[in-house]
């Protein structure tokens, strides 16, 4: 396995410890545990979000950037920032918009190119849903 390879996936594993580290926080309850929901809404926004930039700067890579992709790239922030939005809102509904965007982010990429990027995209879009599903199941 190249470097770059190699690098890509270490970086998208330890992209997972925030999602499993403040799940398991939440699942253990106590005092903190909305904090830690809070953390893993957070975190779970900020990943939507640079997976959106993933596609923009794909897309001006290219040199002659597709006006469809641009659009649709700015969509994952958009949808991230409404999972923050100061409004009455329960934490279920904001993780599901989280998931949500992360799947329907997956199914975009599922055949993006290198060839080893889909399966690199796939784990960790799995391990970040089972760790959003947990909170959910477990902050209801």
């Amino acid at each position: 396995m190249d470097r770059g390879r190699a690098t890509a996936w270490a970086l998208a594993l330890a992209g997972l410890i925030p999602f499993v580290g403040c799940a398991a926080m939440v699942a253990l309850g106590g005092p903190g545990a909305d904090a830690w929901l809070g953390a893993l809404i957070a975190y779970g926004a900020v990943i939507l979000s640079f997976l959106g930039g993933t596609r923009w700067g794909a897309a001006l890579a290219n040199g002659s950037p597709d006006p469809v992709t641009l659009t649709l790239s700015n969509l994952p922030a958009l949808v991230a920032w409404a999972a923050l939005l100061p409004l009455e809102m329960p934490g279920s509904l904001r993780l599901g918009l989280l998931a949500a965007g992360l799947a329907l982010m997956w199914l975009w990429d599922r055949r993006r190119p290198p060839a080893w990027y889909p399966a690199l995209r796939a784990t960790a879009t799995v391990g970040a849903l089972v760790s959003l599903g947990l909170a959910v199941v477990v902050s209801a």
